[in-house]
């Protein structure tokens, strides 16, 4: 299941001429050990990609979204609702969701939408991702990760909406 995933991006990348690294490491199950697991393998200060894959209820209808914002912060779901027009609430997608929509399973949905996933029409990225250089994300396993500029990712995921909707975690 997860291998089409996977696929589909390298796919992208590769057609998009995308510089990237693609690393194992153990599994990881948070973002914090993400970050070691990159920083061990040679990637440190490498900021990683948390992707939320979500329902939006919209006045118009509802429709699904990836939601991306670094590792190191948690999302602001008021003020992504005060910033996405016509948006009415939010809520995370069920693991059977993401297995049907993404071929993914909790804790591997990569951070892309439509350009990767057809059926995921909005990809909302947290603007406090441009502050770093690079990025790293599950590439549809926990343990793997891809590694490229955000620069990159910004010109190949093809956001929908870039928008101030993720906080700093609090240590």
């Amino acid at each position: 299941m997860n291998e089409s995933a996977y696929q589909r991006i390298v796919t992208l990348l590769d057609n998009r001429r995308v510089t990237y690294a693609v690393i194992n490491h153990p599994p990881c199950k948070t973002s914090e050990e993400s970050q070691a697991a990159r920083a061990a393998a040679g990637y440190p200060g490498v900021i990683g990609a948390k992707a939320i894959l979500a329902k939006l209820y919209f006045k118009e209808g509802d429709q699904f979204a990836t939601i991306v914002l670094p590792g190191t912060h948690l999302l602001d779901k008021d003020k992504l609702v005060a910033l996405i027009p016509s948006l009415k609430k939010i809520r995370f997608a069920t693991p059977e969701e993401m297995s049907s929509l993404a071929g993914v399973v909790p804790g591997c949905m990569p951070p892309f939408a439509s350009a990767v996933f057809p059926e995921i029409p909005l990809l909302i990225i947290a603007s406090a991702l441009r502050e770093f250089d690079r990025l790293g994300f599950n590439a549809a396993y926990l343990e793997k990760s891809i590694i490229l500029s955000t620069e990159d990712y910004f010109s190949t995921a093809i956001p929908s909406y870039v928008v101030d909707c993720s906080i700093p975690k609090v240590s």
